[in-house]
């Protein structure tokens, strides 16, 4: 049967809300081409150059927001407004039957020359409201939708009609998926434009001149989804927002004593023009925000599983899942991961790992990645990165700088002053890979193992009462040992990175320096006297080269 003749046998009973939808976002025919050119892994990396209309169709990173949910075993899925089919994919994945609706028949060509072999797959061209639906669905997603119902559904009142029709067409213990931006998410407060307008603070004055978008506070969203009958919520909060996340945290978690949520943020928040920076520091805002309470209030986006029912069988599939964390677009998909936290049930909290498409690990003769299935989360612990993030914020570089201090000294306690053939085999691997010698006056050592190459202060953890210590995430790692300076400079350069990025202000060009204060303890450390810049360029660009091609053996051209 032809594509259009399918479809029009999958066309839903004709209404007065049922007109095309005239939304478009100058994208669909490159995406179209695109499509139909070439068959595509939608977990390959594209064009980080492209523009950002078509970034945000083909980023792996969109599909974040749905792969950790657990959708159950079968059963039948009604996205609404399915756009060109970036969300499509992930749920055509699944061992369920997928309606996908789409107002727009450009955007609806779209997805099926984007999933053409999908057979659990029915693309309707219609409006999202006035659909012979009654009942029939598992579940209903409404993500990037609500918002514009102002501009595509009539009626006085088209968010609550958009939102009724979406219960209307859930099995009775069926659930509803929303993602809708924040009005007051940090973003906005912090100056950055209205993600769909433009221009800064338009959804907190109120959206001037109805522009026929708008997006809702926590309060309001509540509100509006319990008028619409949906008796049962749980509420989550992608980062940086719904549309690219990297990681997603359930409210348990922003509350939950001891857990560490802000690391889990991605901030500063970045514009996609680059037309903005924040004009405040977000991480110190969103710390005084954990700290009170009232996190969920001004995060940037939510995500929301809505029932009818509180009994609603994907509310209790996934209420033990505290936060995820993925990486999806930085590297192909052997080395994509997806990082759960999820309540263990007794008071405490496990982490598991996994290649985010189960593949096995690949294997490399100058190192591995190293992917731990399943360990014990240390609740009440705290990274040095964020200790010495919380002490610039609270105006102590001192206290700062003898952190990071702590942790050279720490580090420099795991390594061998002597440790044989090892500067033998880091030449080797330096001329192999990295094109040149690298360190060559730490080759007398100390050294360490190249297990350790991650243990920078983001990955060694403190308790604050105990002081107890501990090693986690150590991913990437090397075959041969490495010089105790390597990890040294690469630890000293992260905190520089993170203190930079959160210190910059609009219109600051470039890096920011330590503060003196914290600069100047660092350099009178007798550790710090070996630090080779040089070499760490060189490693830093062989590292990100190889994890970005899918190659620990990878090769940089020689040197001059």
């Amino acid at each position: 049967m032809a594509d259009d003749e399918k479809e029009s046998q999958d066309q839903p009973n004709a209404s007065d809300d049922r007109r095309p939808v005239a939304y478009s976002d100058g994208s669909e025919a490159w995406l179209l081409r695109f499509f139909r050119d070439r068959r595509v892994n939608e977990y390959e990396l594209y064009p980080k150059d492209a523009p950002w209309a078509v970034r945000y169709h083909l980023s792996p990173r969109r599909k974040t927001l749905l792969s950790w949910l657990d959708f159950g075993p079968t059963g039948r899925i009604l996205e609404l407004g399915a756009g060109c089919g970036a969300l499509t994919a992930h749920l055509t994945s699944l061992p369920h039957a997928v309606t996908a609706v789409e107002g727009s028949p450009d955007r609806a060509a779209v997805i099926k020359a984007r999933l053409p072999d999908a057979a659990n797959l029915d693309v309707v061209t219609a409006n999202a409201v006035g659909l012979s639906y009654n009942g029939c669905f598992d579940v209903v997603t409404l993500v990037g939708v609500l918002e514009y119902a102002g501009a595509f559904v009539d009626g006085p009142e088209p968010y609550h009609k958009l939102l009724t029709e979406a219960r209307r067409y859930l099995a009775p213990s069926g659930c509803l998926v929303l993602a809708i931006e924040n009005r007051m998410g940090h973003k906005y407060l912090a100056g950055l434009p209205e993600d769909h307008t433009g221009r800064p603070y338009d959804g907190l004055n109120g959206y001037p001149g109805n522009p026929g978008v708008r997006t809702f506070d926590r309060p309001t969203l509540a509100a509006m989804l319990a008028r619409a009958g949906f008796a049962a919520t749980s509420w989550h909060f992608p980062s940086p927002d719904y549309k690219m996340p990297d990681s997603v945290l359930s409210e348990r978690a922003l509350g939950l004593p001891g857990f560490a949520a802000l690391p889990l943020l991605e901030l500063p928040t970045a514009d996609p023009g680059g037309r903005a920076a924040p004009a405040f520091t977000e991480r110190a805002f969103m710390r005084s925000a954990l700290a009170g309470g009232v996190a969920g209030h001004f995060m940037n986006s939510f995500l929301v599983l809505a029932a009818p029912s509180p009994d609603a069988p994907l509310l209790a599939a996934n209420a033990a899942t505290l936060a995820v964390a993925v990486n999806a677009d930085s590297c192909p998909p052997h080395f994509q991961t997806m990082t759960r936290f999820v309540d263990d049930g007794a008071g405490g909290v496990t982490v598991t790992r996994r290649n985010l498409h189960g593949l096995p690990p690949a294997v490399f003769a100058a190192g591995r990645q190293s992917v731990k299935p399943s360990e014990s989360y240390r609740l009440g612990y705290a990274s040095y990165l964020e200790l010495v993030l919380d002490a610039v914020e609270d105006g102590d570089p001192v206290g700062a700088g003898r952190l990071v201090t702590e942790w050279m000294e720490l580090t420099a306690s795991r390594a061998r002053p002597a440790m044989p053939g090892a500067a033998e085999a880091f030449v080797a691997f330096c001329r192999a890979q990295l094109g040149r010698e690298l360190y060559t006056g730490s080759m007398a050592g100390p050294w360490l193992p190249g297990s350790l190459l991650d243990a920078h202060p983001g990955n060694v953890l403190r308790h604050p009462a105990t002081g107890d210590v501990r090693f986690i995430d150590l991913e990437w790692q090397l075959a041969c040992p490495m010089p105790l300076q390597l990890l040294l400079d690469r630890g000293v350069n992260l905190v520089g990175q993170k203190l930079a990025a959160h210190a910059r202000q609009p219109g600051e060009a470039g890096p920011a320096a330590l503060p003196p204060a914290m600069d100047r303890l660092l350099a009178r450390h007798p550790l710090s006297r070996g630090c080779d810049p040089d070499s760490l360029a060189r490693f830093t660009h062989w590292l990100f080269a190889a994890v970005t091609n899918g190659s620990l053996d990878h090769r940089l051209p020689t040197a001059g």
